[in-house]
């Protein structure tokens, strides 16, 4: 009976030992997989700002170069962790907040905006939201849709 006893003892210790290195090859790869899975994620939301920046921009130059009078509505898709969106001088700038600090998407724009365009300041809007740019005169004002 006693080395029945000293046989079960040692299956158990070679379960263990089985486990803790299989336990010590596994998690450095869960943690490496994870960390990577991290950088393509914020990969992927600082070519979101981007690519918002330049959906902005495209628009108000095609209204700028359609005349007076022209208008378009644009459905804004901001990642989650954008902290402002600013129109001035000659750019649309995306802000977000990332683990390296702020990024800027930055796309050109050649239309005049309005000083109240060029004063804007978008900020705490996540998601699909819609702006309306218009042409007035000649110059491109950008403002945020209701509903």
């Amino acid at each position: 009976m006693m080395a029945g006893t000293s046989l079960r003892g040692q299956v158990s210790l070679e379960l263990l030992v089985t486990l803790g290195v299989v336990m010590a090859f596994t998690l450095p790869v869960v943690f490496l997989l994870l960390s990577v899975s991290s950088v393509n994620h914020e990969k992927a939301t600082k070519d979101q700002a981007d690519a918002a920046a330049r959906s902005l921009a495209d628009t108000i130059n095609i209204v700028y170069s359609q005349g007076d009078g022209a208008k378009r509505v644009v459905l804004m898709n901001a990642p989650a962790s954008t902290k402002i969106i600013t129109m001035s001088g000659n750019e649309v700038t995306v802000t977000i907040g990332t683990s390296a600090g702020d990024y800027d998407g930055v796309s050109p724009v050649f239309a005049d905006l309005t000083p109240q365009t060029q004063n804007i300041r978008i900020t705490q809007r996540t998601g699909l939201f819609a702006l309306s740019v218009e042409n007035i005169a000649g110059k491109v004002s950008v403002n945020e849709t209701q509903g």
